[in-house]
């Protein structure tokens, strides 16, 4: 039965830039899409890697024309492929292909994923270097909830638990409310907070207005907190999921602007490495 007031995503989005490392993600946007109802914008974009900047006179334009040849065959390649895949899905769908030059594609992600209510893409560390940008790219320059789905794994399923990183920060509360309509849909929102500092303003109740909040919004919070005993943060909430069998987990995305590329924290770096299971991170 629907939860009372539960939401759903409406526009989903994903970015296929290659499928040669397995395709869980866009399995997991498809399977989402479904469920709650929702549109999928698929952008099949082919990146051109031409630098202007290390030819001899009158190599530039040639090479810059090779390149972008190739690039638009890997686009239609792409374009076909997913034409294929996706006969017979049942659900609201539009394909956006697109050839973008390297130093070019944040901005494009920027202007085009922001009217996404989620972004689905792969787990970044894997097989595709090319990810990391692109999820960089959705979180911090589009300003949009990413989950990310490692290898292996499919889109976080009705029920169970869902693991909640909280430090009382404001990029822990955007990716708390961009997960509402998971976290409607799970059993237990579990409510992870790691070594509270003594003089937090929540102190004598720590993760209390959050478990509240959530409680609102129609989901059965738990709170936790944990004692510091791993080096790495991330260490410990992957523990703590693996301990209560979490299907999801819910953490703020940290980083920084250095050049207008975003460069993730130390906690953002760490979890997307080791993480075994789907993530979802905003700020």
């Amino acid at each position: 039965m629907e939860k009372a007031g539960s939401m759903d995503y409406k526009v989903i989005g994903t970015i296929m830039t290659d499928v040669d490392q397995g395709t869980e993600w866009l399995d997991a946007a498809i399977a989402l899409t479904a469920r709650m109802d929702a549109h999928l914008d698929i952008y099949v974009v082919s990146v051109s890697h031409t630098e202007t900047h290390s030819y001899y006179l009158g190599a530039e334009a040639v090479m810059i024309a090779d390149r972008t040849k190739d690039a638009i065959e890997k686009r239609d390649q792409l374009e076909t492929w997913l034409e294929k895949r996706m006969a017979g899905e049942d659900i609201r769908w539009t394909q956006h292909a697109a050839v973008v030059p390297s130093p070019a594609m944040t901005g494009f992600l920027a202007r085009n994923l922001r009217f996404s209510d989620l972004v689905v893409l792969p787990r970044p560390y894997q097989d595709n270097p090319e990810t990391t940008k692109l999820v960089e790219a959705c979180l911090f320059s589009a300003e949009r909830p990413v989950l990310m789905i490692p290898k292996g794994c499919h889109a976080p399923d009705m029920g169970g638990h869902v693991l909640v990183g909280w430090n009382d920060g404001a990029e822990a509360l955007a990716a708390a409310r961009a997960a509402l309509p998971l976290l409607q849909q799970a059993d237990v929102a579990d409510i992870c907070i790691i070594d509270p500092p003594e003089h937090a303003a929540e102190r004598s109740d720590p993760g209390g207005a959050m478990a509240q909040y959530l409680m609102r919004h129609g989901t059965r919070p738990e709170v936790a907190v944990l004692a510091k005993t791993e080096p790495q943060i991330g260490e410990l909430l992957m523990r703590r999921a693996r301990e209560l069998g979490a299907q999801l987990i819910v953490s703020g995305a940290y980083g920084h602007s250095r050049l207008r590329e975003a460069v993730f924290g130390g906690v953002t770096r760490n979890l997307l490495e080791i993480a075994d299971r789907p993530i979802l991170m905003a700020r």
